[in-house]
């Protein structure tokens, strides 16, 4: 019984990524096709379910403080964009629009892999180094105190 050699279309330590081509389809759908379902859901469930519809509890934080909490605002801002409209989401929850972005790169990146069946890794600019992690969570956590230092100026609920 012979096994089959992964095939590599761009082998070596590539700067921004690189893909094998596995021997099975499967091998390239158990790290892609979970990202891509999720991811797809985030950007098109707002094409198919209304904003008004949707059972969302309202924000514990913002009924005992009277001020909205740090993550209020996404969900507005996430149905927005899907339906077109990336100047309220812009006003109402600036950090949305850059997540926004981020979702649909992944899901690219993933459904890219699905549909050529070759299996994507990142180069060695999109790996995080030791150390890097800790500075990454600051920019995130800054970005998020912002977004909500912004919302709480504009009296935003």
């Amino acid at each position: 019984m012979e096994t089959q050699a992964v095939r590599h279309i761009d082998a070596g330590d590539s700067l921004v990524f690189s893909w094998t081509r596995p021997p099975s389809y499967w091998d390239v759908a158990g790290p892609h096709l979970p990202v891509a379902f999720v991811t797809a859901l985030a950007l098109f469930l707002p094409e198919w379910v209304s904003c008004e519809i949707i059972p969302i509890r309202e924000c514990t934080f913002l009924n005992l403080t009277g001020y909205p909490c740090p993550f209020c605002g996404f969900t507005r801002s996430f149905w927005a964009i899907a339906g077109g409209d990336w100047t309220f989401a812009a006003l109402n929850c600036p950090l949305a629009c850059l997540l926004y972005a981020a979702v649909a790169l992944v899901f690219a990146w993933n459904a890219t892999g699905l549909v050529f069946g070759i299996r994507m890794t990142r180069g060695r600019l999109l790996r995080l180094r030791p150390g890097l992690g800790r500075w990454a969570a600051g920019i995130v956590f800054g970005l998020v105190f912002l977004n909500w230092a912004y919302r709480l100026s504009l009296g935003l609920k």
